[in-house]
């Protein structure tokens, strides 16, 4: 059976046999989910209350399929606020005619002109497998190679 979830729910993902990460459901999208990945590393029988972890830093925030979170996988631990300094990224995406940079938003809507400059500072949108978010993790953390793509996770 699949698992239900929402937004503020704190997720554990496994990096090792012994040890997981903390995440966090910023916004449910269409199949996908915009997820705040944190640095803290919990023993798998850690039972802390979802209150007394930090969740204002992320190390990644991605967008990912939800696959691991319904299968149960990637397992809720409770559920709180959204951090108000995590906000929803805004992305380039160029726009032919005119031929210009414009902001789009995480559900793709498409906003106003963007300067050659500004959008060299942004990132278009991608989402990321779940297989790639934990060997990220997994990298993180120095139980595996970290690949330069993985760049393009750290917030």
């Amino acid at each position: 059976m699949l698992k239900k979830y929402g937004n503020g729910d704190v997720l554990s993902i496994p990096v090792t046999e012994a040890k997981t990460s903390i995440a966090q459901v910023v916004e449910k999208l269409r199949g996908n989910v915009l997820l705040a990945v944190f640095s803290e590393l919990l023993d798998f029988d850690d039972s802390r209350d979802v209150e007394s972890f930090e969740l204002d830093q992320p190390i990644f925030l991605l967008e990912t399929m939800d696959l691991r979170i319904k299968d149960g996988t990637w397992s809720a631990l409770g559920n709180r606020e959204v951090s108000s300094n995590i906000a929803p990224p805004e992305y380039k995406v160029w726009v032919e005619p005119p031929g210009e940079y414009r902001i789009q938003d995480i559900h793709g809507n498409v906003g106003v002109a963007i300067s050659a400059q500004r959008a060299s500072g942004m990132k278009l949108q991608k989402s990321f497998s779940p297989a790639v978010v934990e060997a990220a993790l997994r990298g993180f953390h120095g139980f595996g190679p970290w690949r330069p793509a993985f760049d393009e996770l750290t917030f």
